[in-house]
């Protein structure tokens, strides 16, 4: 259907409107006769210029409408469309009707019936391209969409009126008030409503969509409809008067109608989830989907539903049941590929294909591809029990091709064999790194045969301790270091001459193993990490927290200071199964086993899955997608529903990225069992099982065979682009370095600072000269860095660049030294619009050493009202006051009562302070049997003799409080030192003040002491209500608390008359301010900014001030190639005296 592509601009354009007199556009456009019948009717003198312009108008709508017909003419019959039925779900993005909330209910309840929903939250993405709607049987609205533009109405239209369904749900009938027409195809518009309980009549019980079905009383708005349109309709349910209503006879309730050839069902039922969780008014949708679809349509997928494999179950006393339900799940047995493929759902646009399976492959763990594009595979067996100390096992590494180009695998080679649950692989100096906990291996082929004959071990002290809390997800990243994931299980060893202990987080390290760096902490169990197009830092945690954004590296936070590095981004904790049947220890219904955190970058794929993440959730038989957006200086994850989703329960991905035919590559490690640990016991579980080597508990229902490999591509996927890069010359390497996926332009960059390529520096400076925006200036500028190529002129060219991306990168390849704080300062980083690439200038300012300057600075910025109001642009303040000793305040007295819990009461507990509970009764249990105390002796305290503990045995809310008056608008630095013992998840403990609603950090999981803060203002409370705050099941001891208040510091007296004599002095030799490394003056200095050779003879004064504390409010003539003025805000690095000084030099410049 290439005309559907071709329409959508011109659909744009044309407007729906007519002169007032003028027929309307569908009248006009039934026939060439009818405008001869309009034309006629007022023909007279002058008419034919009367109408001209009516005549203009309707060639264009007849145009539009025949483009549509066409377009539309085209559409797949109900007899060529078979298998599961497709719903393209519109909701929005709202908390009035959250649809993100209530359109997985129902994919849920229908996905085991092959009723299978895409969902859209915006008209432009559901009806903009007619090809797209068309992989569709119907489309179901539920939102608040006022309008809809009217090009995309006509698709919807021509959609249903070609024969499709039409499924309008309760607040559907308010939308698209800017479409009259609307009403009518939709049977009617809400009008108004009030709110009751009641149970919809239903008034034709022998049509099919409602017949023997069952009914439901619920608390619903008690719609009221206008414009009914009753032309082909057929009511089928009523809302029969109540007392005090809003009706005086039934109100039509759902209803059917025929438009053209296609079906509308309508229901007003629908307001929040007190309806919507209701398996009665899933089946009414159910009923409604399938009668809007046609008879034709049903009789295909009924056929589809006797024709695909047939479901097997038996009864099995190994399936636990942590979710408490009335029985236990049965054990479903294994399906075919075909029978897997019939249950499991893709988007409508995309194929998913099956790359390789078993017994070609078996549990596949972790991919790679080589410079060839062929697929490595990591599997393993041996999972999770099999524990081999000194590494060799039963795994292996296999190589997977496609020699014929039928997308599928047909050679398989065996790479390495003999080891031992290997996590991941990544490619470097002309082998393969494989992590294999307790150590990570170099592979290599020396003799070209595509078998290992080297084998090194790089790196030792990875832990084993769980099986599925090891090292992971390897890849060669932006910087040329490789990066990596790393669980609970942890390192702890030496390299370099270094000793190192870290866990839970992401990390990176040379690619001989001869340094490595922990980089961002996370919260729990880690199993992810990744890089965005722009290099920044992405993981994600297996239990809550499937996605992270690294912000910061722990390698610039100084020891004892407690900074978030990492902060979990996903706004939505639910994952979107499309079948009951799952199984999960914790976190119900969310992510317990969350792995991967790939970003979607490929040509070949659709535009609005680019620059969106996956997370794999093997529990949930599903890769979930999340829509990261920039959000101040970190990242937001929206939910964007699944990728894939599947009902058979053995599918359980557990690898997703974009391989380098664009397309998305999908390792299914087919088990029926994931659950790791606990082990099942009869009160948690439902029968006692025993833990084994690895942490997991032993299961025979265990596989250790299957595993599949699937390819997710689509269908129009156009353009060249690189099949293999080996061989390829210096020319082809820099070319790919802007290829369309990001495995190319990585894989090119590697080869070329592994190969030395020093002839192609011509060409990369090139690219990033070119200030174009293009993604392959990044990677030419870290493969020139990793050549030991990147001269300082493009270096400020990039730090200068119109691209934020690139100027970020800019900044995290700096060094430390002189010449990189030259630089740093010369490129005004330090404000830069894009605050994601702030942040990145106030890591690297973390790096620098201190220097009064760069204190004055700091405290500028600390002040900055940018800073304060993004959550990491304070975080990384606060590190960079630590680091140069910048401080703002002074701290005063404490003012909190009895802080080290020395004075003991007649009741044993700390005098001054008193006990209160939260919760209500969900936590009732937990404070009645929670224990205050104070506790004494080595080891039990911070500092002194006493401290406070609290120990619950069940969930619990409990505190100690003091009361404490403040003085207004005030800043306060509230903290302590706590410690958390046998904390079940969730827990946490922290300080808070109850009334303002301040809170410090959050220790959440077993912790020795930690010190934890925050400062807040006042504003106009005049009292703060401290609590100690233990919102736990388990143990915590607070110490050393306090309130203090923070005194700024004042900077010097009395401002003096600028002299131009020290202003001349900050100008040549000023080491942050840097006002020679941009400016020309005399012939010398730098050209990046204006030469300011008599510029008090050009420019006034004000205007001199005005570029000297905001420079980039009016960018000099000839200087706006950038968005960001090189100079930083004077005032953020000058002391009020200097900026006098500086005013007063340059007034002089006649």
């Amino acid at each position: 259907m290439p005309a559907a592509r071709s329409l959508r601009n011109p659909l744009d354009r044309v407007p729906f409107l007519l002169m007032p007199q003028t027929p309307a556009p569908d009248a006009l456009a039934e026939s060439p006769q009818r405008l001869a019948q309009v034309l006629k009717a007022e023909s007279g003198p002058g008419a034919i210029f009367r109408h001209a312009w009516n005549i203009s108008r309707f060639m264009k709508n007849f145009l539009l409408t025949l483009a549509i017909v066409s377009a539309f003419a085209g559409l797949s019959s109900a007899a060529d469309r078979v298998g599961p039925i497709r719903v393209l779900f519109l909701g929005h993005e709202s908390e009035h009707h959250p649809s993100g909330l209530y359109a997985p209910m129902l994919m849920q309840a229908l996905g085991r019936e092959t009723i299978w929903f895409d969902y859209v939250t915006t008209p432009e993405a559901a009806f903009a391209d007619a090809e797209y709607l068309d992989r569709f049987d119907a489309v179901l609205l539920y939102a608040n969409h006022e309008k809809i533009a009217p090009a995309h109405w006509a698709n919807l239209k021509a959609f249903i009126e070609g024969g499709r369904g039409f499924v309008p749900v309760h607040c559907a009938s308010w939308c698209f008030q800017n479409i009259p027409e609307f009403d009518q195809v939709v049977g009617g518009r809400f009008a108004h409503h009030k709110t009751a309980i009641f149970r919809p009549k239903t008034i034709t019980p022998d049509h099919e969509a409602v017949r023997d079905l069952p009914g439901f009383e619920a608390w619903d708005e008690t719609y009221v409809h206008k414009n009914h349109n009753p032309q082909d309709r057929t009511v089928l349910q009523v809302r029969e008067v109540a007392p005090d209503d809003n009706i005086s006879e039934p109100e039509p309730w759902t209803w059917v109608r025929t438009q053209g050839k296609g079906r509308v069902f309508y229901t007003a039922s629908g307001h929040d989830e007190r309806v919507w969780s209701l398996p009665e008014f899933h089946e009414l949708l159910k009923r409604g989907i399938l009668w809007s679809v046609g008879e034709e349509r049903r009789a295909g997928y009924e056929s589809f539903l006797t024709r695909r494999e047939k479901e097997e179950r038996v009864k099995d006393g190994n399936v636990a049941n942590y979710e408490k339900r009335p029985e236990p799940l049965t054990f479903q047995k294994p399906f075919s590929v075909k029978g897997s493929l019939e249950r499991t759902q893709v988007p409508a646009d995309l194929r998913l294909e099956v790359f390789a399976s078993d017994p070609d492959i078996g549990k596949p763990i972790a991919m790679a591809w080589d410079e060839r594009g062929r697929c490595w595979l990591a599997e393993t067996s041996d999972y999770p029990h099999e524990v081999a100390p000194d590494g060799f096992g039963g795994d292996r590494i296999r190589i997977l091709e496609d020699t014929d180009g039928d997308g599928k695998a047909d050679k398989f080679t065996v790479f390495a064999e003999g080891l031992n649950i290997p996590t991941g692989l990544v490619f470097a100096n002309g082998g393969l790194i494989v992590s294999q906990p307790p150590r990570f291996l170099f592979l290599k082929d020396t003799d070209g045969d595509d078998v290992a004959d080297l084998r090194e071990e790089i790196l030792t002290g990875w832990g084993i301790g769980d099986t599925h809390a090891q090292a992971n997800n390897l890849h060669y990243s932006y910087d040329n270091w490789i990066h990596g994931a790393v669980g609970y299980s942890g390192f702890a060893g030496e390299v370099g001459g270094r000793r190192h202990e870290f866990r839970m987080g992401t990390y990176r390290f040379r690619p001989d193993g001869s340094v490595i760096e922990f980089l961002h902490q996370f919260t729990n169990n880690t199993w992810a990490h990744s890089q965005n197009a722009a290099g920044d830092d992405f993981g994600g945690t297996a239990n809550g927290a499937p996605l992270f954004f690294g912000g910061i590296p722990q390698t610039i936070v100084p020891e004892g200071l407690r900074v978030q590095t990492a902060k979990k981004i996903n706004l939505v904790d639910a994952a979107h199964p499309i079948t009951p049947k799952v199984r999960q220890v914790d976190v119900i219904g969310g992510y317990t086993a969350a792995a991967g955190s790939a970003f979607i970058d490929s040509d070949k794929l659709p535009e609005r899955l680019q620059g969106m993440a996956m997370v794999c959730e093997p529990t949930m038989k599903l890769v979930a997608l999340m829509d990261v957006r920039p959000e101040g200086a970190g990242y937001v994850a929206h939910d964007a529903m699944n990728l894939l989703a599947s009902t058979d329960e053995w599918v359980s991905p557990v690898y997703a990225e974009v391989g380098p035919d664009g397309a998305i590559w999908i390792a299914d490690w087919q088990n029926f069992i994931i659950q790791h640990n606990p082990a099942p016991t009869l009160e948690r579980g439902g029968y006692d099982a025993k833990t084994g080597v690895g942490g997991a508990h032993e299961n025979p229902l265990r596989d250790h065979h299957r595993g599949r490999i699937y390819r997710l591509v689509w269908d129009k996927a156009v353009g060249p682009g690189p099949k293999s890069l080996a061989g390829a010359d210096t020319a082809e390497l820099v070319a790919a370095l802007g290829a369309g996926t990001q495995h190319w332009r990585l894989t090119a960059q590697r080869l070329l600072v592994e190969g030395g390529k020093t002839d192609t520096v011509p060409a990369l400076v090139e690219l990033i000269a070119a200030n174009d925006g293009k993604i392959a200036a990044i990677h030419a500028f870290w493969t020139l860095h990793g050549l030991g190529r990147l001269d300082p002129a493009t270096h400020q060219a990039a730090l200068l660049a119109k691209d934020a991306r690139l100027r970020r990168n800019a900044i995290r390849a700096l060094g430390s030294d002189e010449a990189a704080a030259t630089l740093f300062f010369s490129s005004g980083v330090v404000t830069d619009p894009d605050l994601n690439t702030r942040l990145a200038a106030f890591v690297k300012l973390a790096e620098f050493s201190t220097t009064p300057e760069i204190q004055t600075l700091v405290k500028r910025l600390a002040l900055d009202p940018a800073t304060q109001e993004d959550e990491w642009l304070a975080e990384a303040v606060k590190v960079l006051s630590k680091v140069h000793d910048a401080a703002l305040y002074t701290e005063g007295p404490n003012l909190l009562p009895n802080p080290g819990m020395e004075e003991i009461g007649p009741d044993g507990l700390p005098i001054g302070w008193k006990r209160r509970d939260y919760g209500g009764e969900a936590k009732k249990p937990g404070n009645e049997g929670a224990e205050w105390s104070i506790v004494s002796g080595q080891g039990q305290t911070r500092s002194g003799k006493n401290a406070l503990r609290c120990i619950t045995r069940a969930p619990a809310d409990t505190s100690f409080y003091a009361d404490v008056p403040l003085k207004p608008d005030t800043n306060y630095k509230l903290g302590g030192w706590v410690k958390a013992h046998a904390f079940k998840h969730p827990s946490k403990v922290s300080l808070n003040d109850h009334i303002g609603r301040a809170e410090t950090e959050k220790v959440t999981r077993n912790s020795d002491w930690v010190k934890v803060e925050t400062v807040f203002n006042s504003k106009d409370r005049p009292v703060a209500s401290i609590n100690l705050l233990h919102v736990a099941w388990g143990d915590s001891t607070f110490d050393d608390v306090s309130l203090c208040e923070l005194i700024p510091v004042e900077e010097g007296g009395a401002l003096l008359t600028g002299d131009p004599k020290r202003g001349e002095e900050i100008f040549w030799k000023h080491p942050v301010a840097g006002c020679a490394n941009c400016h020309l003056l005399g012939g010398k200095g730098s050209p990046v900014g204006p030469a300011l050779d008599g510029i008090a003879g050009r420019k006034d004064a004000a205007y001199l001030e005005q570029s000297l504390l905001e420079p980039n409010a009016v960018l000099a003539e000839g200087y706006t190639a950038t968005p960001v003025s090189p100079m930083p805000p004077m005032g953020l690095i000058l002391k009020p005296q200097e900026i006098e000084d500086i005013k007063a030099f340059l007034g002089t410049l006649k």
